[in-house]
């Protein structure tokens, strides 16, 4: 039986139903998810042990149907803090939420049907899911764990695949250019040369469909990154038509020198775009009916670009960062991609409802009904809000040594991210935030 028809078969139980759907105008008010003031301001002050707190002792402020973001809130916050096992154990808790969710999927969307999507629990868009792994696989490269990095990262891919392969039009979003990117860093850090480039080519191409989607360009550091690695491996005569002038300058400066190490800058510049609701009310005889899209409203960042410098005793060496990851146009696309799917609903679900309405023979009850409809009527504006908003990354190819990392953002002077010793044929992986 199709929704439609349930609500026709329905309609004398439907003036009942839409009196309760007031009710559940107020009860949804109870749960209007955390204070995210509050926290941007503790992160802003650098309080971590105030901001974890704050997430932590306000679980039941998500609510039920919000629990996911509860999860990858706490997650992200304690990877902003530096508590990377504690993060990945509510990473791993929200991908096996996220999951369970998405397999019954097909039971809630007669729930959602009825009054609106947050009746239903949040499950997460695409690119939030994915963007789990991708996480997980960074606060692993923090703790040493190569392995357990790069089985995040292919689950990243394995998690993009299922989604597509639900839907008869594949979104943009279909492989994360980063995820690859950072696939090819572990592995070249495992001494995996030859799977390094692999990653690497594909991590090429997919940031050139990156570029055309997102404006997002092809780093240089990664075509610098390939050809050491096709060297390496053995496979120049391969990319040697596309990347002869990056060859010749890779092999003049020296940068696959084996008394080498590596140190690689990850930068968590803004924040996350926020969703808001879109209204359009259509006027009709017994009262407007309203329409309700959800749409991302990106934070612009004030500072787009950064220089990392790592300083020892004895040299100064410093970097431009690139971007990797603008995960506000990833969020946009993505959503633009999915409108045809949330409009077709949407309107299956006004016109059900019109539908039943109209058999209500009392006009004045039916005018009330329509009110009641457009506070009902609502867009889904969860979203994952404690993500950054962009990704950039910067690398250095360095001899042994200790080095203190630093940064300056757009003209401001240096701050201090952390300092590491780096052996020969090691790679260092280092986190910065200016999300707050």
């Amino acid at each position: 039986m199709s929704n439609l028809q349930y609500f026709l078969d329905a309609s004398d139980k439907m003036k009942k139903l839409l009196h309760l759907m007031i009710i559940f105008i107020f009860l949804s008010g109870c749960s209007k998810g955390l204070n995210y003031h509050a926290l941007e301001s503790q992160m802003v002050n650098h309080d971590c042990v105030a901001a974890v707190e704050h997430i932590e002792s306000h679980e039941k402020d998500y609510g039920s149907n919000r629990h996911l973001l509860f999860l990858l809130d706490a997650g992200m916050i304690h990877m902003l803090c530096g508590n990377y096992e504690k993060s990945n154990t509510y990473f791993q808790r929200a991908e096996i939420h996220a999951e369970e969710l998405w397999t019954k999927s097909l039971t809630r969307e007669s729930a959602s049907f009825l009054l609106n999507d947050y009746t239903v629990p949040y499950s997460g868009e695409d690119f939030e899911r994915a963007l789990i792994n991708l996480f997980s696989a960074l606060n692993y490269l923090q703790l040493g764990q190569l392995d357990e990095s790069l089985v995040e990262v292919r689950r990243l891919d394995a998690v993009l695949n299922m989604i597509n392969d639900q839907h008869s039009k594949k979104n943009v979003y279909r492989e994360d250019a980063f995820g690859r990117y950072l696939s090819g860093l572990i592995y070249e850090a495992s001494k995996n040369l030859n799977d390094a480039y692999i990653d690497y080519y594909k991590a090429l191409h997919i940031f050139e469909q990156y570029e055309e989607n997102y404006g997002t360009p092809v780093p240089s550091i990664l075509i610098e990154d390939l050809v050491r690695a096709a060297q390496a491996a053995g496979r120049t005569d391969e990319i040697q038509e596309y990347f002869d002038d990056n060859i010749s300058a890779s092999r003049s400066e020296g940068t696959g020198e084996p008394d080498h190490g590596k140190i690689i800058l990850i930068h968590f510049n803004s924040i996350a775009p926020v969703k808001r609701s879109t209204e359009i009310f259509i006027p009709t005889r017994d009262g407007p009916v309203a329409l309700a899209f959800p749409d991302y409203q990106i934070v612009e960042p004030y500072c787009r670009n950064s220089r990392m410098i790592a300083d020892s005793v004895s040299q100064r060496i410093a970097s431009d960062t690139e971007l990797v990851e603008d995960i506000n146009r990833i969020a946009v696309k993505n959503l633009e991609d999915r409108r045809g799917r949330i409009t077709l609903k949407m309107i299956a679900r006004v016109a059900a409802k019109q539908i039943a309405i109209h058999k209500v023979k009392d006009k004045t009850t039916r005018q009330i009904l329509n009110i009641a409809n457009i506070f009902i009527e609502k867009a889904d504006t969860r979203s994952w809000r404690t993500l950054p908003g962009e990704i950039y990354m910067g690398r250095l190819l360095v001899p042994e040594g200790k080095y203190d990392i630093n940064i300056i953002r757009c003209g401001e002077g240096e701050r201090f991210v952390e300092t590491v010793y780096v052996k020969p044929g090691e790679t260092r992986f280092v986190l910065y935030e200016s999300m707050f």
